[in-house]
């Protein structure tokens, strides 16, 4: 989930969070997982304030860059 620098602080990505959690709920789903740049602190600040942990780490290429992203779940019951 992506939100434009323009839109940041101004509650966009909370709204597409919860409506994005609110779909999975619907649907059933046990747990989310994402993987987040471990260099987006704003990023992973804002999945663990709404709950997300930590679970592993995933090497992502993106052209000739390796990039290091932060594995993340939340439990959904």
């Amino acid at each position: 989930m992506y939100v434009i620098k323009d839109f940041h602080g101004k509650k966009v990505g909370q709204l597409l969070y919860e409506k994005a959690i609110a779909m999975a709920k619907q649907r059933k789903t046990r747990y989310i997982w994402l993987g987040v740049w471990e260099d987006n602190q704003r990023a992973i600040q804002f999945y663990k304030k709404n709950g997300f942990i930590t679970f592993d780490k995933h090497v992502f290429t993106l052209g000739n860059d390796k990039q290091t992203d932060i594995m993340m779940k939340l439990q959904l019951n």
